[in-house]
């Protein structure tokens, strides 16, 4: 039975595609191209890190990284062969290979997994200086709900869906984490929904200055999300990970992946996965979010495993050997 999405996935910025247009490479060298997102998240980061990664250690691979308005974006470059990697979050991934998105709603079947990877977590973030204490008071609030196209879109609609509320009871504002940040430190927004491993630097930055708040997933809307869209995980934000936090905040997430197309080079395929295992450290010094990539997670990717990726995690013992 296919399941509905919150809202039909949208690609905005369509244009951006022909960043990922490039021309042709030199027979002896393979440019890479790593779809991540807005610099204020974690995407970026650890893209950046990858690629100058992959650059070093792979003989004749030239990677970069380039940020992009987020996960539904990026499952249609790869798609469209305008990415070569990208970063995104798993239920994206998942609508996008089974319904498509909405600028191109078929299947998105090119669409494969190369790595699982940490846990977004959906943070609403409120200013601590307001009135906000639950999802439910965001009736009539302006609110940051991440950029159109991004995988936050999509977990602030399902969020705010399951505590009774909608878009029409609510004033979305499509802004990256950055921007979300910016505007509370502003004070000219009520409320935003960041969906990241934490801590998020951006929140970090304006839980010392305006102050911060974060609001609790319900525990009948933990329910509600968890049957509807059983990728979405029940989580702890631990008291402490932002300044002024002194409670645990529970709340959900969901898993995060490296896709690659189905179209990719096996032994590349499986070189860049086993790059990528062997760099945690080095990943883990970019960002805290490597730190939770665990290698036994590689078999609850909700899309087909890359075959080169699939090779990487049956001789490590992960995936079960073919007979």
């Amino acid at each position: 039975m296919t399941r509905t999405p919150p809202h039909r996935l949208s690609l905005c910025a369509g244009a951006l595609l022909v960043l990922f247009a490039g021309c042709g490479a030199p027979a002896d060298r393979t440019y890479l191209t790593i779809a991540t997102a807005g610099t204020g998240g974690v995407y970026y980061p650890l893209g950046g890190a990858l690629a100058q990664i992959y650059s070093a250690r792979l003989p004749g691979v030239i990677a970069s990284a380039q940020s992009t308005v987020g996960s539904v974006f990026n499952v249609q470059a790869v798609q469209r062969g305008r990415a070569d990697l990208a970063f995104t979050m798993g239920d994206i991934a998942w609508f996008a290979y089974e319904q498509g998105t909405d600028s191109d709603p078929t299947p998105h079947r090119k669409l494969r997994a190369l790595a699982v990877l940490y846990r977004n977590t959906v943070q609403i973030v409120a200013r601590r200086d307001g009135p906000l204490r639950t999802i439910a008071d965001l009736r009539g609030q302006r609110v940051g709900v991440g950029a159109p196209g991004s995988g936050t879109e999509v977990s602030a609609r399902v969020v705010i869906e399951a505590h009774g509320l909608s878009y029409a009871d609510v004033t979305p504002d499509y802004l990256s984490f950055a921007e979300v940040a910016a505007q509370m430190q502003d004070r000219t927004l009520d409320a935003g929904v960041v969906a990241a491993s934490y801590p998020v630097s951006a929140i970090t930055d304006a839980s010392m200055t305006v102050g911060i708040r974060l609001l609790p997933v319900s525990d009948e809307a933990m329910a509600h999300i968890s049957a509807q869209y059983p990728f979405f995980k029940r989580v702890t934000i631990p008291a402490g990970t932002y300044s002024g936090q002194d409670v645990d905040v529970p709340s959900v997430s969901v898993e995060n992946l490296l896709v690659v197309s189905e179209d990719l080079d096996e032994q590349l395929a499986y070189d860049l996965t086993r790059l990528f295992f062997e760099s945690l450290d080095d990943l883990a010094r970019t960002h805290v979010a490597a730190k939770e990539i665990d290698l036994a997670d590689a078999s609850t990717a909700p899309i087909p495993m890359h075959p080169g990726a699939a090779r990487y995690y049956r001789e490590r013992g992960v995936l079960p050997a073919v007979p």
